[in-house]
């Protein structure tokens, strides 16, 4: 895709234009000024480097300026590099953006709405989520995919979906949510271990303790809050694994790997071996919740949000009402 930039010539003054400057001429820009090196640039672009190079040249000798110098075996911009590059990562940003909002109307003409949700959400929200469609005719058609948290983020700002469904909070000032499901941290205990008898576990009795922790990929915000609360408290945690679900994290409870953190969703997967157990004082939570980019709130995105709300408002009512007891079980 070619694209003439007539919104930059105030920066081409004085130069003569021996051919059009292309979107992908400018990313090539920004990437090696980001990535201070062509070939860091080139993989990230999945391009090789002399493509980059010559991309690089082309901008240049249509501006008449030098835009990066080599420096330590990188490159580094030029003063002319950076004012140029300050000004074109807004429109680029921009151009981006113009594209998905052109591809979102297109999906929503031909009757579609993408949604991501996590794979880390509990059983009841999960089963929701995934039975969750319009009903009334000439509504869109939901096409969902599970992804972990990260990954849905991405996808909504960059417009690859409408909608994502996923742990909480969500530090994007582009993004706005909506609550869904505030949950008890939970611990998963094995049947062996010295704290499996007990009806409820101090923070303190955590102290040093193999752990089975919550992703800081998948879900970095919520492990952010998890440490800062046990911080806090002055207590050391031991984290010896950090898998990808909830589920993979119980399985390797019941392996007797350690004590695995969940929400409480996930407590009702009991049989025998293992025992859930809430935190003493009750103080740490996970909120599961809806966030769509504040630029794409169309009628279909708020009609998918409001579904979402009442479908959840039987769950979210019995997690308010619902004091868990111990309870042990086997997965």
């Amino acid at each position: 895709m070619r694209v003439c930039l007539l919104g930059f010539a105030f920066l081409f003054i004085g130069a003569e234009m021996s051919d059009d400057v292309t979107i992908y001429d400018l990313k090539c820009v920004i990437a090696v000024a980001q990535e201070g090196s062509e070939s860091r640039a080139a993989s990230r672009l999945h391009m090789t480097q002399p493509a980059v190079s010559r991309r690089i040249h082309h901008v240049e000798s249509t501006l008449g300026v030098r835009l990066f110098y080599i420096w330590h075996g990188g490159s580094r911009l030029t003063e002319a590099g950076k004012g140029f590059v300050e000004e074109i990562l807004h429109s680029v940003d921009r151009f981006d953006r113009a594209v998905q909002r052109a591809r979102n109307v297109a999906r929503r003409q031909i009757g579609f709405l993408d949604v991501a949700y996590s794979s880390f959400l509990c059983p009841e929200l999960l089963r929701i989520v995934s039975d969750l469609h319009f009903e009334r005719p000439g509504d869109p058609v939901l096409r969902l995919t599970s992804l972990h948290t990260i990954g849905i983020v991405r996808g909504v700002l960059e417009g690859q979906y409408q909608a994502g469904v996923g742990y909480l909070p969500i530090n994007y000032s582009d993004l706005e949510t909506r609550e869904l499901l505030d949950e008890d941290v939970m611990l998963c205990i094995p049947a062996r271990h010295r704290l499996f008898r007990r009806d409820s576990i101090s923070p303190q009795d955590l102290d040093r303790e193999p752990l089975i922790g919550v992703s800081e990929h998948a879900l970095p915000e919520v492990r952010k809050e998890i440490n800062a609360y046990f911080e806090v408290l002055g207590i050391e945690l031991n984290v010896i694994a950090q898998p990808f679900s909830f589920h993979e994290a119980i399985h390797m409870a019941v392996a007797g790997k350690g004590i695995a953190i969940v929400s409480s969703g996930w407590s009702h997967l009991t049989r025998d071996g293992i025992a859930f157990r809430s935190l003493a004082d009750k103080l740490l939570t996970m909120k599961s919740g809806i966030f769509v980019r504040r630029d794409n709130r169309t009628q279909a995105v708020n009609d998918f949000q409001n579904l979402l709300w009442v479908k959840t408002e039987r769950l979210r009512s019995e997690r308010q009402k619902t004091t868990l007891s111990p309870s042990r079980g086997f997965v």
